[in-house]
């Protein structure tokens, strides 16, 4: 991939073609640059997983951590005797595959929500000097959002945290949004309800509730934001300052 500075991309991603024929710049060039110039023997590799496959399952060996280009997943625990438990989602710009490099097993299972476009960084398990700061960065902030997470589900009745969960999407999608305010969410409502904890008629509920009341509108998977403000002040008292 060549960016407005002609800088090749490691792996040999190449850009879309949108973007006016611009491609955009990667967020993980230095990564990847690092990795192939300064870590002797750890390689970058182009992946591309279809609509429902696995790109990892839990117990499975580390192979590897995975940069998000394109696309969504979403982790999934495997309890005995239970349901799969949806853990959190990916999106464009995360990290998957970190809490693998302790303990050299992924601990979750990694399901594509639609075709995604990944870069597989080959670190050892014992490698991580290798890391680029900018990844480090990228790990702590998504590490961040998803602690904060689970706080937020202690403090939020069902509502809030329908909001606060497509507020939390928005902010991670927003530089793929065609337009400001709109986005196509990638996972279904059965994966949001049961990420969130509560029922999926429950999910439905309030997105017909706050496109009565004017804040949003909704058609399948598509969502557009009317009022954000009006949004974020249903969460007050129990959003993160980081957030607000």
């Amino acid at each position: 991939m060549k960016n407005n500075s002609e800088q090749a991309c490691p792996a040999g991603l190449r850009p879309s073609g949108g973007n006016g024929g611009k491609a955009p710049p990667c967020p993980f060039l230095a990564v990847c640059e690092h990795g192939t110039r300064e870590a002797g023997g750890v390689s970058v590799d182009l992946c591309q997983v279809q609509r429902g496959q696995p790109l990892f399952e839990a117990g499975d060996e580390f192979h590897g951590v995975y940069l998000l280009h394109s696309g969504a997943f979403k982790n999934l625990a495997v309890l005995k005797g239970q349901e799969e438990q949806v853990v959190d989602f990916r999106l464009p710009g995360d990290v998957l595959g970190m809490a693998a490099m302790g303990s050299g097993r992924y601990p979750f299972t990694a399901q594509a929500l639609e075709a995604s476009t990944l870069c597989r960084v080959n670190v050892p398990v014992a490698g991580q000097q290798c890391l680029h700061p900018d990844l480090i960065v990228t790990m702590s902030r998504q590490l961040q959002r998803i602690q904060w997470a689970s706080v937020m589900l202690r403090a939020q009745n069902a509502e809030q945290r329908v909001i606060h969960f497509l507020l939390d999407v928005a902010r991670s999608m927003h530089a793929d949004s065609r337009q400001p305010g709109e986005m196509r969410l990638p996972m279904s409502r059965k994966d949001i309800a049961n990420y969130l904890g509560v029922a999926v008629e429950t999910v439905s509920r309030a997105l017909h509730r706050l496109q009565d009341e004017g804040l949003l509108t909704t058609s399948g998977r598509k969502l557009k934001f009317h009022d954000r403000r009006g949004l974020a002040q249903r969460l007050a008292g129990t959003e993160p300052v980081v957030y607000s």
